[in-house]
């Protein structure tokens, strides 16, 4: 299930000393440059295309997240011109792939400012704290429940009805994610498993040592200054900004009164150094095994984020006296860079602006990357996907705000958040502004539901909960299937059907519709096959979330039930 996530294998070498020479080290950072500087001409170009979108999206008077429409369109022109001609695979996966997955592995960073206006809201009675956190668990648990209980069963009567047609149920004229899983992302800071790992393999129950943790001849011992120099050839991002923080951020900030650059500044390097820290617990063999996780999953890169700019607002208003709104005001001036293209603002761009633009950068590199796992979408899965997410999203809309108000919940506002409870924050904007609800509350539930999910993941929760399962489950099917590979000698073979297995659909959806974009970067970060399963349900929970909410009777309703007094 969960446990389909490959796990970091530690380093033989516990860091920072280096393992490669110096050339390797200074050729190793030039492709990491080059990399980054695609990655941004490709977030770049992204924000030209949802400009664009944007501009025709405003001539036709609808209201819709130009990045999902985007993405989509990125797939279909890959998928299109794939068709056509192979070698468009050939160039995805040589060039674009790697850029691709660093955009992915740093757009959760748009997630951080919108956690962190939360303090705009007025604080709360405990009273009321108490049942938003009460509302927000139990509707997690219902879910997370519904999600991964619908598309289990309903995966598996396709996998039945594959098996009885002797087909597969997936298009075979593209490539598998064999292909999609030639190269490894040379940005990752850390090794993980490929997708070529079959269920039981990633599950860690029979895997065999990986070539990258196989153990290499004695490297010479380094001195302190050049165990220093490596380190900074593996961060020269993180400490570019950080110079830039406190050598341009800060006199800028008390000569001009200017803030944009500190707090931009601030965001990149605590961001980059939180991410290397993980990465740096992942890989370190000293530590014991549940310590490792422990450290790695408590370092989430955009809990601590948060937690920096949250203390930093409350300093500069201790620091200068003015409202904690008006520091808030300079982290973000709704100002994107696609509005920017399109001059609707005049504004300047602020941190949180330019967060945003690199989460919408990232949306829409994920049309590449559905466009990688193809195979897997253009399948019988994807209906189970498409059929879970609607009835989630109806389920959500029409019961989420009655079920917060039925626990004494209130005003309104309150309770209509819940109809876009883990929504991605792209498509939870246009639900809010049409039945109402608070965005600042929504927003807070999205980002902590995907922290929350993120860190369960890293802690091991999948696993104890396939455990759980296969204690349960019937041992036919896909369970069956499990049984005969470990029967087999445990043998780390790819079976053909292994991505369209129950359980990893099944944990694909069940990430995509309750962790959002945070989880679904998450699992391709560490390469699972459930990961475009879980893209697809944050699209499809989106867009049917946004439908429901669009039909006027339905909303209507909504809305006088949620503002109504409790039963």
């Amino acid at each position: 299930m969960l446990s389909l996530l490959p796990v970091a294998k530690p380093s033989p070498l516990t860091p920072p000393v280096p393992s490669t020479t110096s050339t390797d080290q200074h050729t190793e950072m030039l492709v990491r440059l080059w990399h980054g500087c695609i990655a941004l001409l490709m977030a770049v170009f992204a924000q030209v295309l949802i400009a664009g979108i944007q501009r025709l999206l405003a001539e036709a008077d609808v209201d819709f997240p130009p990045s999902i429409l985007a993405m989509a369109g990125v797939f279909l022109a890959f998928l299109v011109c794939g068709c056509i001609h192979p070698a468009v695979d050939r160039f995805y996966q040589k060039h674009l792939k790697s850029p691709a997955n660093l955009l992915n592995r740093h757009m959760s960073v748009g997630f951080t400012v919108p956690f962190v206006m939360i303090c705009r809201s007025p604080l709360a009675s405990p009273q009321t704290i108490g049942l938003i956190i009460a509302c927000f668990v139990l509707t997690g648990v219902i879910n997370t429940i519904s999600s991964y209980g619908l598309a289990l069963p309903l995966q598996m009567l396709m996998s039945r009805w594959d098996n009885r047609v002797g087909g597969s149920g997936s298009v075979e004229s593209v490539d598998g994610k064999d292909k999609a899983y030639e190269n490894t992302s040379s940005d990752d800071s850390s090794t993980y498993r490929g997708s070529e790992e079959s269920y039981c393999c990633a599950s860690g129950r029979s895997s065999t040592p990986s070539s990258s943790v196989v153990e290499s001849a004695p490297e010479p011992e380094t001195t302190a200054s050049a165990a220093l120099y490596s380190w900074a050839l593996q961060n020269p991002m993180m400490l570019l900004s950080w110079s830039l923080t406190l050598l341009l951020g800060l006199p800028i900030r008390y000569t001009t009164g200017n803030p944009t650059v500190l707090t931009t500044a601030l965001l990149a390097a605590v961001w980059l150094t939180t991410l290397s820290l993980q990465a740096t617990v992942k890989t370190t063999t000293g530590l014991a095994p549940w310590l490792r996780t422990l450290l790695s999953s408590a370092a989430n890169p955009v809990l601590w984020t948060s937690l920096v700019l949250i203390a930093y607002t409350f300093a500069e208003s201790a620091a200068t006296h003015q409202p904690v709104s008006v520091v808030l005001d300079t982290l973000e001036s709704h100002t994107t860079l696609s509005d920017l293209i399109l001059q609707q603002r005049p504004s300047a761009m602020a941190a949180g602006d330019i967060a945003l633009s690199l989460l919408n950068a990232g949306l829409v590199s994920w049309g590449l990357k559905l466009y990688e796992y193809r195979a897997q979408l253009l399948s019988r899965a994807g209906l189970t996907v498409f059929a879970v997410s609607s009835m989630l999203a109806f389920g959500n809309v029409a019961l989420g705000p009655l079920l917060a108000r039925a626990l004494g919940l209130g005003p309104g506002a309150r309770n209509l958040a819940f109809a876009a409870r883990s929504v991605t924050l792209a498509l939870g904007s246009p639900v809010m502004s049409a039945l109402g609800g608070d965005v600042g509350l929504n927003a807070a539930m999205v980002v902590i539901s995907g922290v929350l999910f993120q860190m369960g993941l890293g802690f091991g929760v999948g696993g104890w909960l396939e455990r759980v399962l296969r204690q349960v489950l019937p041992r036919h099917g896909v369970a069956a299937a499990v049984t005969d590979i470990e029967a087999q000698g445990g043998e780390c073979r790819s079976e053909s059907n292994a991505a369209d297995a129950p359980e990893t659909v099944a944990a694909g959806v069940t990430i995509g519709i309750n962790a959002a974009a945070m989880g679904t970067a998450y699992l391709y970060e560490v390469g699972s096959d459930a990961a475009p399963y879980s893209a697809l349900s944050m699209m499809a929970l989106g867009i049917m979330t946004v439908v429901f909410s669009s039909i006027q009777p339905l909303a209507g309703w909504v809305v006088s039930q949620a503002a109504t007094a409790a039963f």
